[in-house]
């Protein structure tokens, strides 16, 4: 066995003892051991743990041993609904796989607490990369093809306007319309030239006001609630 790979496999038993394992919950056969192959070339080294039943993933979870879950949109909406909430409880992050932005789902696809979310089509090393780098810092990744479809069916759908007993500052709302186009603290630090720390405090008073537990969850209350449907 070479240096290198004893490296990558010692790596990785360290990841997987501290917690920052990658469960693959995947019905899908091909795209499972796709993404876990894939997930196996990025540095730094991960755990990665193939399982194809979504809906006993969060017993998997309960050991403590992993940091992000990756499920696929198609694996029924219940199922992934509990394995969301189950996953915050345990302080893991979701990572929805989509086949594609469908126009007819999109809304009720971003309103899981998820994490981020992915389009297959999409994939390549340095988009998996990017995402999980993203995740860790606690940015929302999130495609721009989900975002228009959010963007479009709050304008066509008639959108309430801002609720009364939603008030956000004039920075609150700036940094609301930023999270609703993707952007990472580190990005919307850049664009107001301000420290990531204010950035995080302006999400975090964000969420409290919309009474979200993710930034996922907060893009798709405020499009429903009309927020953003003018930006």
């Amino acid at each position: 066995m070479s240096d290198l790979v004893m490296l990558k496999e010692s790596t990785a038993v360290g990841a997987r003892s501290a917690g920052r394992g990658v469960l693959v919950a995947l019905s899908s056969e091909v795209i499972r051991w796709g993404i876990c192959n894939m997930l196996e070339r990025l540095d730094p080294p991960r755990h990665i743990e193939p399982h194809d039943d979504v809906a006993s993933a969060s017993d998997i979870l309960r050991s403590g041993l992993y940091s992000l879950v990756i499920v696929d949109a198609t694996d029924g909406e219940d199922v992934l609904l509990q394995l969301t909430e189950n996953a915050g409880r345990l302080g893991v992050k979701v990572l929805v796989l989509l086949a594609r932005v469908d126009a007819s789902a999109v809304e009720r696809i971003a309103a899981l607490p998820a994490d981020g979310f992915l389009v297959q089509s999409d994939l390549t090393l340095e988009c998996m990369n990017e995402t999980l780098e993203r995740l860790d810092r606690g940015d929302l990744p999130i495609p721009a093809t989900m975002v228009r479809q959010l963007m479009a069916r709050a304008r066509s759908g008639g959108a309430r306007a801002f609720q009364a007993q939603v008030r956000l500052t004039p920075r609150e709302h700036d940094v609301l319309h930023l999270m609703g186009e993707g952007l990472s603290n580190k990005q919307i630090a850049r664009r107001f030239g301000i420290s990531v720390h204010g950035v995080k405090r302006h999400v975090t008073n964000v969420l409290a006001k919309l009474n979200c537990p993710n930034r996922t969850q907060a893009v798709s209350i405020a499009l429903k609630q009309g927020l953003l449907a003018s930006g």
